[in-house]
């Protein structure tokens, strides 16, 4: 067994005698024996031909054991694989990403590097999943060490990896020590726990050594042969490989072990209680000097790997005074070279042991001083405070925190909340540093999406006198968390009051007196949102606030899109767009405005630019790590989808927007949920969508959405009547969502509705005679409303179509539906088409020779966009009808190359190009998300595990296509 953790060759032969008979003490190396089983099996899990498909592999054990030993072993058997790797470190476990930052640390540009300094936590993610993409495109070993320690981002999104881990040609074979469950950190456990349950975890658990390979380490080390009372010490160890080495490098260093005539190694040593390694390690450490000692207690206090740069600073001397220190410290085997021009401890018991000689009151004070000297010297303020957060609390420290939050809030958000909350619990409540600090927290959690805890934060902090300079982010703060979680009349009056306070400069009144239109259009008031964005856009102007004018031109741009002034919300997103985009910040971004004026312009039939936009509003999210604006990015997205793209990409948005939500209160459920449940019911009928409908709430409060996407809401829910057989109750829960759309005048929203009413209006006035007349009241209102929004934009096609077929479906004026059918024939909206030549198709006379047409054109519809329960109920409709000649278009099939959307073989056709997720979100203008779950999607439906089968598959496609001359 190699009885280092380190990357020192192996020891083997004899050591020369020295001239009293003792051993000479061995260098810092390593003898590896006694782990044939385990290597066998890593090495098998590392084998190249097997190599095609992702896993992670968990070497599991004590300290010492040789989880590191192993890993190395295994690796020097692997003939010219790349490896990248990284390891943890007990001291560094608060830096953001740093285990993923410093194992793909060969692979990253200046660029990357400059981006992880200063950008948000969610940016780097992104990137860092791009880096690996890109690095895995081959097969690739990522060695990641020491687990337990990681922080808790790398953990993270080693859990989101883990999505398409399968898919790629990567092995992660991290280490980790044995803990109990509770200890365990919930980052580790929760990523442990993903592994598990995707079946991609491999742990592999090392024990202590049998006692025959105790001794073979023994005698490579002394030279001789082991018996006696030598073996019954080596038996102290417990079969814990570094424990054994060290114990015998002490007695060769005394002299307590000579080599007898015989070649028996002696021991010449009273032998007492068996020591502890503490105390083995810390008898190496008496035989060094004072300053080389003094130099490895500062190195400790930095962690197991460090820069020499901050060992220079924290030991406070010029670097000739430290060379012949670190001389002694290498040639006795403390400190090594590491890798990324780092150096490190042999063993990270090594600086346990270090600290461990220290008082704790000694060790905080000495972590202080390192705090301060590398504040001192620019080191990163994330570096800064993870050793000022090690220290105890001092109050003239408060301050100081304080600043470290502001400068680490965006790269490493945990960190400040850490050193917020030290503020806090410092101080009291009337005190500033604690608003201040509690002002923080507020905002950190409006951030990440945590909108009840973000208010309760800052209604604390309002609670008392709130420093000036703090007043305006902490009032904003809180008016937005407080809409965020559903408390619109509180958050437009506290707006609209601090729109009117002398406490707040201009610029900030202006963006108070913006926003508080965004409570205003939630509870229903419409023309007051309408006012007050036109106020705030006025005053945002005159004082020259462009987030606020951002702000108060996307509500207005919303309301104007809902409404149907489709020209003028697209003028006024336009405009918010352009803005966002001149002016970048969080506040012109929150509103995101890109993505409504991509559902506008869907909307209008001018769709060419939707995708782009979605895209480009999303990256300006994840580059302010907006969480709830990379939330709307995909709940907008399949809004614009929903009529236009096939079931599948609609799907894929819907899917990318389900990993994202996590434990944000921020959801945007109810459209999302909504459109899921209509989604399925065309794909596979209205019982099988009763799972998603049944998470609506039976009466939809406008609170939680009640912007543009409200009407997919009622489709959600008339599922239930529908899976129950029951058109009349179908049809009395979209009539509700009609009169409520109605009376806000939300006429996009009933123009989403117009196809289903017309269908349950006919089939109620057919089936069920007393409600007939009711049925076709109604029937008119919907017609007269959506032929009043057609005129309003005669430039767009299919909201004409829409009250034509709404009108001939309930009259039974197959000269409408023809009409409207040829209408939606010319736009993007196949799926609309295909309903409408179904209609129209079965409303013709027996003789028309179009009926069969239409017919056709209505299953091939169904066909391409994969409604395949419409497919399936459209054909027995047709021959109900007596429609003849129809040739037989079936449903798409569940699995193989046919089962693709036209969107699933382009990406399939990218990835056999080599190309990564992030180069084909690119080109398609979509998130790295969506990809993911289109790749994950095709290589189901193909029956394939990894990319690189799909790459196989589609060249061998591609050969025989051109074999048969396709």
């Amino acid at each position: 067994m190699r009885t280092s953790g380190a990357r020192t060759a192996p020891v083997s032969g004899a050591h020369a005698v020295a001239e009293s008979g003792a051993r000479a003490v061995p260098a810092s190396g390593s003898v590896f024996v006694g782990r044939d089983a385990e290597l066998a099996r890593l090495t098998d899990a590392l084998d190249a031909d097997e190599l095609s498909t992702g896993r992670f592999v968990v070497v599991l054990g004590e300290g010492g054991i040789g989880k590191t030993s192993l890993i190395e072993a295994a690796l020097q058997r692997l003939s010219g694989r790349p490896v990248l790797r990284g390891a943890a470190d007990a001291m560094d476990g608060r830096r953001t990403y740093g285990l993923l930052l410093d194992a793909f640390a060969p692979r990253l540009t200046e660029d990357d590097r400059r981006l992880a300094a200063g950008a948000n936590e969610h940016a780097v993610g992104e990137r860092l999943l791009a880096v690996i993409d890109e690095v895995a495109a081959t097969p690739l070993v990522l060695v990641l060490e020491d687990l337990q320690w990681a922080d808790p981002a790398s953990l993270a999104l080693l859990a989101r990896l883990a999505r398409t881990l399968e898919q790629l040609p990567l092995v992660v074979v991290g280490s980790m020590r044995t803990q109990a469950r509770h200890e365990t950190p919930p980052a580790l456990d929760n990523l442990l726990s993903v592994l598990s349950e995707r079946g991609l975890l491999q742990p592999m658990e090392l024990t202590a050594l049998p006692q025959s390979a105790c001794v073979t380490i023994a005698e490579r080390l002394t030279g001789g042969h082991v018996d006696g009372a030598l073996a019954r010490y080596v038996a102290a160890s417990g079969g814990n490989p570094l424990f054994l080495t060290e114990m015998l490098r002490s007695l060769l260093r005394d002299g307590a072990v000579t080599i007898d005539a015989g070649g028996e190694a002696v021991l010449d040593a009273p032998v007492g209680p068996s020591p502890s390694l503490a105390m083995v390690m810390m008898r190496h450490l008496s035989h060094l000097s004072a300053p080389t000692r003094e130099l490895l207690t500062s190195a400790a206090l930095l962690g197991t790997r460090f820069p020499m740069t901050q060992l220079r600073v924290v030991a406070g001397q010029p670097m000739s005074a430290l060379v012949p220190l670190l001389r002694e410290s290498f040639a006795a085997g403390f400190l090594e070279e590491a890798d990324h021009d780092l150096l490190g401890f042999r063993h990270e018991l090594i600086q346990e042991v270090l600290l461990q000689d220290l008082p704790a009151p000694v060790r905080a004070e000495l972590q202080r001083e390192v705090a301060v000297r590398l504040d001192a010297a620019g080191a990163p303020a994330s570096v800064v405070a993870g050793h000022l957060l090690q220290a105890r609390t001092s109050p003239e420290d408060l301050p100081w925190m304080l600043q470290l939050a502001q400068r680490t809030s965006v790269g490493a958000p945990a960190t400040a909340t850490e050193l917020w909350e030290r503020v806090v619990h410092a101080t009291e409540p009337h005190d500033a540093l604690h608003v201040r600090a509690v002002a923080g927290l507020a905002r950190a959690a409006l951030s990440a999406g945590h909108a009840a805890e973000s208010t309760a934060l800052a209604e604390r902090a309002l609670q008392q006198d709130v420093p000036a300079d703090v007043l305006p982010a902490l009032t904003s703060t809180y008016t937005h968390a407080l809409m965020q979680e559903h408390r619109n009349a509180a958050s437009r009056a506290e707006s609209e009051r601090y729109a009117a306070s002398d406490l707040l400069d201009p610029a900030d009144r202006a963006a108070h007196l913006a926003f508080a239109g965004w409570p205003q259009f939630m509870l229903g008031d419409v023309e007051g949102a309408k006012r007050l964005a036109r106020e705030g856009a006025a005053l945002a102007v005159e004082v020259g606030n462009p987030g606020a004018e951002v702000l108060a031109l996307a509500v207005h741009g919303q309301i104007a899109d809902f409404q149907g002034d489709l020209d003028e919300a697209i003028a006024l997103l336009s405009r918010a767009a352009a803005l966002a985009d001149r002016h970048l910040s969080f506040a012109s971004v929150e509103a995101f405005p890109h993505a409504q004026l991509a559902l506008a312009l869907t909307d209008a039939q001018r769709d060419a630019d939707a995708a782009g936009l979605l895209h480009h509003g999303l990256q300006l999210s994840e580059q302010f790590g907006y969480r709830t604006g990379v939330l709307a990015a995909h709940a907008f997205g399949a809004q614009v989808l929903s009529h236009t793209a096939s079931f599948s990409d609609i799907a894929a948005e819907l899917d990318a927007h389900h990993t994202l939500v996590g434990s944000m209160d921020v959801r945007m459920s109810g459209p999302v949920l909504g459109l899921r449940a209509w989604l399925v019911a065309h794909q596979r009928g209205p019982e099988a969508a009763l799972e998603w409908a049944r998470r609506l709430s039976p009466i939809p409060e406008r609170a939680a959405w009640a912007g543009r996407g409200r009407g997919w809401i009622w489709l959600g829910l008339s599922q239930r009547e529908r899976a129950r057989g029951d058109e009349v109750a179908a049809l009395e829960v979209l009539w509700d969502g009609w009169q409520e759309l109605r009376a806000t005048d939300m006429l996009m929203d009933c123009a989403e509705l117009g196809l289903d009413l017309a269908e349950l209006v006919r089939t109620v006035i057919d089936a069920h005679p007393s409600h007939s007349s009711v049925a076709r009241s109604r029937a008119d209102e919907i017609v007269r409303v959506l032929t009043g929004l057609a005129d309003r934009n005669p430039a767009v096609t299919h909201l004409r179509a829409t009250a034509l077929a709404v009108h001939g479906r309930v009259s039974g004026d197959a000269g409408a539906l023809v009409e409207a059918a040829g209408l939606l024939a010319g736009t993007s909206r196949r799926f609309d088409h295909a309903r409408v030549a179904e209609f129209a198709a079965v409303a013709l006379p027996a003789r028309d020779d179009a009926r069969r047409m239409l017919a056709e054109a209505s299953l091939h519809g169904y066909t391409e966009v994969g409604a395949d329960h419409d497919l399936v109920r459209a054909r027995a409709a047709f021959r109900h009808a007596g429609i003849p000649g129809l040739t037989r278009p079936r449903a798409r099939p569940a699995f193989g190359w046919e089962s693709l959307t036209r969107t699933e073989e382009r990406i399939a056709g990218f990835v056999a190009t080599g190309a990564t997720n992030p180069e084909i979100a690119g080109d398609l203008s979509v998130s790295r998300r969506t990809v993911e779950t289109h790749v994950s999607n095709i290589l189901t439906k193909l029956g394939l595990r990894s990319r690189t089968e799909l790459a196989v598959f589609v060249a061998r496609r591609l050969e025989e296509a051109g074999q048969h001359g396709q």
